[in-house]
């Protein structure tokens, strides 16, 4: 059956629609522009009413905390051999009650990922999964901005019956973190965090996010000093190979022992 199609220009924010309009939406905006109150949108969430929310596209700041966070979690997932997936924004999810999210970055360890049928991995069709862990970046300096966030914590990652335990809503503008995590009984908890390191815990065992690169990414600073920028000769513990630089070694280091042992 073809997607339904839509017309872009004429997007009613109060009418409920379909998943496969939803779809078509989001597939007309990969070779489309349009804007929502005077910003640039290239993505919509379908909340748990059916309603499109726009979702703006990241400033430059915002983007690239993203991609650093992503960046850390991915070292971990590969470094920890968790072997889970690692999502950002271009990957949504099937919240059920809080509706089609796609969280900034998503988590979804090896246990569920290893699970999925090939209709779920390629499309949305077959049983809905969600990821044990979230993350939002944005600039939570207007109340209200603030407030449609953590409503999309409370009522959408953290909905009954979704998988998320743990989110991080992450403001680096304002270098404000908020830490969302569900009780035992299923009743979900914020905390402010202060601007500095969080840790995973036991649903990232062993990861802790380093606030510092972020800034340091933001900034354009970095943390290396002059002399850490000569040449180097790094011997490689498991081979006899040497290397010059701290890039080549880790590129060969992950790629020959690290990921092979994920394969094995």
């Amino acid at each position: 059956m073809s997607k339904a199609k839509i017309d872009l220009a004429n997007l009613d924010f109060s009418r409920t629609y379909s998943f496969e309009e939803f779809e078509s939406i989001n597939e007309q905006l990969k070779t489309h522009s349009l804007e929502f109150n005077g910003q640039p949108v290239n993505l919509f969430d379908l909340d748990e009413n059916g309603k499109l929310v726009p979702m703006p596209q990241a400033t430059h700041c915002m983007g690239i905390t993203v991609a650093e966070i992503i960046r850390q979690l991915g070292n971990w997932n590969i470094q920890t051999r968790q072997n889970g997936d690692i999502k950002a924004s271009q990957g949504g999810f099937n919240f059920n009650v809080g509706g089609h999210r796609a969280p900034d970055v998503s988590f979804t360890p090896k246990s569920v990922s290893r699970q999925l049928t090939e209709l779920q991995r390629w499309t949305f069709q077959g049983q809905s999964f969600t990821p044990t862990f979230v993350v939002e970046v944005g600039d939570t300096e207007s109340r209200s901005t603030f407030e449609e966030l953590d409503g999309k914590f409370k009522r959408g990652y953290f909905a009954l019956g979704t998988s998320v335990q743990l989110g991080w809503l992450i403001d680096p503008r304002n270098s404000k973190i908020w830490v969302y995590k569900r009780s035992q009984h299923g009743n979900v908890f914020r905390r402010e965090h202060a601007w500095g390191d969080v840790e995973g815990g036991d649903i990232l065992p062993g990861f802790t996010l380093n606030v510092l690169m972020i800034g340091e990414v933001i900034s354009q600073k970095s943390s290396e000093s002059s002399s850490e920028n000569e040449e180097l000769q790094i011997n490689c513990p498991e081979c006899d190979a040497t290397f010059s630089d701290r890039y080549t070694f880790t590129k060969h280091y992950v790629n020959k022992h690290v990921c092979k042992r994920r394969r094995t």
